[in-house]
């Protein structure tokens, strides 16, 4: 069996993923996204690397983040339509790489998530600031590992930020902010099995991210956050997830679904959890190429 490895240009564990699928098949290739390309021919689409056809490999795990939408779009229907699994459907990864986007598809499907909205200008970024009230969460639309999140204490923040992204033409979604000491709960979905740890901001940081200065801990997450997160990430329309969990700590209590990330990352992550997720991750892949195969 043979198993590819697509990742785009901001990718930065794809090499984990490769070495791991070696365990479980029998070629594993790596293929940068700006090494494909998209070729239309009377037998249908095909995807190449060099001169080796994608298409006709048995799976291909798809390593893609927002700035790889232009073009990696289409690539998780193309490789369905040839019967190679992948693990995120056709429009997963639009769904993934827009934040608003993301937050409307699981509010529609019934999940707790924080007031959002979506605004192309400072005045209008105002106006919802005014609405959600304060302090509220600035994001950039297409922004990832806690890059392009901002907090605004007041409507006087509102305006240099927003801007100044307005000037470099980002989208922005603005979220109300929820009462929690800069820690978030990550659960990584693997089909039906999760894993999870907490991620806690560093000194005087409200954004948990490990990139930008959080820690892991231990946890235990709760059935009730468990079953979100495997709702989430079937709603997404994705089997390799990683949810990103917000614990009101206000008198409201409950939890929110921050985000959404179709690329989770697994460095440092053994230090917290019992489990190579890289293996995880490809003999997840390996069982459902089997399965599909069977179909």
């Amino acid at each position: 069996m043979k198993c590819a490895v697509i990742y785009g240009k901001k990718s930065a564990q794809h090499h984990h993923f490769i070495e791991a699928g070696k365990k479980h098949f029998d070629k594993v290739l790596g293929a940068p996204l700006e090494g494909i390309r998209t070729v239309y021919t009377e037998e249908g689409t095909k995807l190449m690397y060099n001169n080796t056809d994608l298409c006709e490999f048995d799976a291909v795990y798809l390593r893609l983040l927002g700035n790889d939408l232009m073009y990696g779009e289409h690539i998780p229907e193309v490789l369905r339509d040839n019967e190679v699994y992948t693990q995120l459907e056709s429009d997963s990864l639009a769904i993934a790489s827009n934040k608003f986007h993301m937050m409307k598809v699981l509010a529609d499907g019934g999940l707790p998530v924080p007031r959002s909205t979506y605004t192309l200008s400072t005045r209008e970024t105002e106006r919802a600031g005014d609405m959600l009230g304060y302090p509220a969460v600035i994001k950039i639309i297409s922004g990832y590992g806690g890059k392009g999140v901002m907090k605004a204490d007041s409507r006087s923040d509102i305006g240099p930020i927003t801007d100044t992204l307005t000037l470099f033409e980002q989208d922005i979604c603005l979220q109300e902010f929820i009462d929690n000491p800069g820690e978030d709960i990550r659960v990584l979905v693997v089909g039906d099995e999760t894993y999870a740890y907490k991620r806690v901001g560093g000194e005087e940081e409200f954004r948990s991210n490990i990139s930008a200065g959080g820690a892991r801990e231990k946890i235990e997450p709760s059935e009730e956050m468990i079953e979100a997160s495997i709702g989430a990430a079937e709603l997404c329309g994705l089997d390799i997830a990683g949810i990103d969990i917000i614990e009101d700590e206000s008198e409201e209590g409950g939890f929110y679904i921050g985000e959404i990330n179709a690329s989770p990352g697994v460095e440092g992550t053994g230090e917290v959890i019992d489990a190579d997720l890289a293996d995880e991750f490809m003999a997840f892949i390996k069982r459902k190429t089997l399965e599909e195969d069977q179909l």
